[in-house]
C-alpha cells in the first residue's frame, strides 16, 4: 500500500504506484477526480482507494463471463445486469462510493444523486466481486460489511481467480458463506436459476496466489 499527496489521473500515472493506492481526500475532491480519472477508484472513510492487480485480463474475463451467465439465467423482463462501472449507494452518514464487478437490479433502478448528473444505484439485489490479490481483503471485509447495509441486497458472490471457487452469501441465510468448487457444481442465483461453475471457469488459466 502507498499513501501519496499527488493524485494520478491517467492510467499510465497510476501504474507507477503499485497494486494498492490510498489518498486522503474529501468527498468533493473524490468526485472531482472521479469525473476525469482513467482508472477505477472507490471512496471509503475519507480516502480515495485504488487497487491495480497484475491479472487484469483474467479479472475482466471472469467479470464479463459471470455477467453473460447471469443474463442467461435471469428473466430480462424483471432483472437488469450491470458491469463494473455501476456506482453503489451505501446508506448511512459516512460517505462511501463502491463499484462491484457485476450488479443486478430487480425492477426499476433507484438512483441517488452524488453531484450534478453523477448518480449511484441504491437498489441492487445481487453483487459480484471477482477477487484480486490486492483488493481481496478490502472486498471480503469492510466493503462486504458495508454493502450488507443496502436494504434491497439479497446475495453477494465472490469469484476466485487463483482457483476454481465461488463463495455465495445470502441475506436469508444471515450472510453465511456457501462454497462451490466441485465439477458439476451450480451456484443458485436469487432463487431464479443457477450458474454453472464449469461454464464460468471454462478456458480459464489460473494465476498463482
Amino acid at each position: 500500500m502507498e499513501i501519496i499527496s499527488k493524485v494520478p489521473v491517467t492510467l499510465t500515472e497510476r501504474l507507477e504506484y503499485g497494486e494498492e493506492l490510498r489518498i486522503p481526500a474529501s468527498w468533493d475532491e473524490f468526485l472531482d477526480l472521479l469525473e476525469e480519472c482513467e482508472y477505477r477508484i472507490e471512496y471509503d472513510e475519507g480516502e480515495i482507494i485504488s487497487f491495480m492487480g497484475y491479472a487484469i485480463d483474467l479479472h475482466e474475463k471472469l467479470a464479463i463471463k459471470i455477467g453473460h451467465l447471469l443474463i442467461s439465467v435471469l428473466n430480462e423482463d424483471f432483472f437488469d445486469v450491470y458491469g463494473s462501472n455501476l456506482a453503489l449507494h451505501i446508506p448511512g452518514f459516512v460517505r462511501r462510493y463502491y463499484n462491484a464487478g457485476c450488479a443486478v437490479v430487480n425492477g426499476e433502478t433507484e438512483k441517488v444523486t452524488l453531484r450534478g448528473d453523477m448518480t449511484a444505484v441504491a437498489n441492487p439485489v445481487l453483487l459480484v466481486e471477482v477477487l484480486s490479490r490486492s483488493g481481496r481483503d478490502f472486498d471480503l471485509n469492510r466493503k462486504f460489511r458495508n454493502c450488507q447495509k443496502i436494504p434491497s441486497l439479497q446475495q453477494v458472490l465472490f469469484i476466485e481467480i487463483t482457483e476454481r471457487k465461488v463463495v455465495s452469501h445470502q441475506r436469508q441465510n444471515d450472510w453465511q458463506p456457501e462454497t462451490f468448487s466441485a465439477a458439476g457444481d451450480r451456484v443458485p442465483v436469487l432463487g431464479e436459476g443457477a450458474v454453472s461453475l464449469d461454464e464460468l471457469y471454462r478456458k480459464v488459466s489460473f494465476i498463482a496466489g
